[in-house]
């Protein structure tokens, strides 16, 4: 009997532990037909506002992705043509904003879904 009670306080414990960590561990961006991911900023993550900061991405190998376009709230920004590198990224007024990353074909017509975050800058 005694050992049940250790036992369920030490799974109890764990969960915690568990959902503590997977809370502020940082989470890449991808999206479930995605063949990208955001590795930088971090979902949720706050930014400066009015400063540059830098969109870190990379695309799964083998894709046929020959390059990337970078969006910010709806509006392509940037393109890249590494399948693994980051984009500076220029000013952002205050508030929030969506920040996505497609991976194209050379025709520019996006492969998959787009790997999107949601940053707020302050």
């Amino acid at each position: 009997m005694k050992e049940r009670r250790v036992m369920a306080h030490l799974v109890r414990g764990l969960s915690v532990a568990a959902l503590i960590v997977s809370s502020i561990w940082p989470q890449q961006a991808v999206a479930a037909d995605s063949l990208a991911t955001i590795n930088a900023p971090a979902d949720g993550a706050n930014l400066a506002a009015g400063q540059a900061s830098k969109v870190e991405y990379e695309v799964k190998q083998g894709t046929k992705a020959h390059h990337v376009h970078l969006f910010v709230d709806g509006a392509e920004v940037a393109t890249g043509h590494k399948l693994k590198g980051s984009f500076e990224l220029a000013p952002l007024k205050a508030g929030e904003h969506k920040l996505c990353v497609a991976p194209v074909n050379h025709n520019h017509t996006p492969i998959g879904e787009k790997a999107c975050i949601g940053v707020t800058a302050q």
